[in-house]
């Protein structure tokens, strides 16, 4: 399937027509078309984020309270972590809240895992020079 592309320059008034070779899904191997279909079947929930969970067990310095006794009594926090501009921050997750986060950082980790394989696929196709 061929489609034509239009692009404007409107600093100099100048207009280009393009052709654009657009691979149509069913041509692609069945692997790929798998690869989308999971893509797009993980997509369909709401909620992606890149980090890493950080359980972090404290003390919260009262002399009478439990975790100061034994350390298996330490108060326990749930932290998500991530780089931002170079920085790393640490984000507190409420109690509440820590199943869905755990959903949403999967479901990142489980996008990245199907994006690099479709990379490795797309790749291949390149190097054989099979578009």
């Amino acid at each position: 399937m061929v489609l034509f592309a239009c692009s404007s320059d409107y600093q100099y008034g100048i207009q280009t027509i393009q052709e654009v070779q657009v691979i149509h899904p069913q041509s692609l191997p069945a692997s790929e078309r798998d690869l989308y279909s999971q893509l797009r079947q993980i997509l369909t929930k709401p909620g992606l984020l890149r980090g890493n969970l950080i359980v972090s067990l404290r003390t919260c310095g009262k002399p009478t309270c439990r975790c100061n006794k034994e350390k298996a009594n330490r108060h326990r926090s749930l932290y998500l972590s991530i780089s931002s501009a170079g920085a790393r921050r640490r984000v507190y997750i409420p109690p509440d809240w820590e199943a869905e986060v755990r959903d949403w950082v999967d479901r990142y980790q489980q996008v990245r895992e199907v994006l690099e394989k479709l990379s490795a696929a797309c790749l291949l196709r390149l190097e054989k020079r099979e578009v």
